[in-house]
């Protein structure tokens, strides 16, 4: 995916099949392309089997247009998912990205999908600035991290969608094993772990650690 400005969608899948996605990729990209015309890129990200969750995966978007975004957001995928497969939340906002590896783009990676919400009282300026300038470059810190990024909800997602999350990390590693160490390191728990309870509601976070499969790429 290109450095341009993005706009992302994010469709946090749960249910009882472990399998969300009906097709590969081939198929699923035409699905796609048809369902979205504006459509820029387009992953499947599937949750690792065996691990305790809440999601079974995610269906992400990106768009270059705002407008686009927020209108795909609102449609219904459910002919992408298999029976089983609902859509638990829908975020829709600006894609952040605050740390790439140089071969970001060329490694096989284990993905980290972190949606979660803000602190109670802060208003939604406040903890973006705070997330963006002051935690981020904590987090980017994670160890053997290949990518940090952050997707920031914006305005009409708040006026226009029925909403619950207040953003979104992903952090990606080299393998499932890095991944697991990196989230019981010094750096995650007591640097990272310290300061997230200055702007997120500790309560709200969730997690599942995925591979993700681009199927239509920018």
């Amino acid at each position: 995916r290109g450095q341009c400005d993005m706009f992302k969608v994010s469709y946090l899948l749960g249910g009882s099949n472990p399998l969300p996605f009906n097709s590969g990729a081939d198929a699923a990209a035409a699905q796609i392309r048809l369902m979205f015309a504006a459509v820029h890129a387009a992953s499947l990200t599937r949750a690792l089997p065996a691990r305790e969750s809440d999601f079974s995966g995610c269906l992400e978007l990106h768009f270059t247009g705002e407008a686009d975004a927020l209108a795909a957001a609102q449609r219904d995928v459910t002919g992408l998912l298999t029976e089983g497969t609902e859509v638990l939340q829908r975020v829709v906002g600006h894609e952040r990205v605050v740390m790439r590896s140089p071969d970001f783009f060329t490694r096989d990676m284990i993905k980290g999908v972190y949606p979660f919400c803000r602190k109670s009282g802060m208003s939604v300026e406040t903890f973006q600035q705070y997330w963006w300038q002051v935690h981020g470059p904590i987090a980017a810190l994670t160890e053997d991290a290949l990518g940090y990024i952050q997707i920031h909800p914006f305005q009409a997602y708040y006026s226009e969608m029925e909403h619950h999350y207040d953003g979104i990390t992903e952090i990606y590693w080299p393998d499932e094993e890095t991944a697991d160490l990196a989230l019981v390191s010094r750096q995650m728990v007591e640097d990272q772990g310290s300061d997230a309870p200055n702007f997120v509601d500790l309560d709200s976070i969730g997690l599942f650690l995925a591979k993700e499969e681009i199927v239509i790429q920018g």
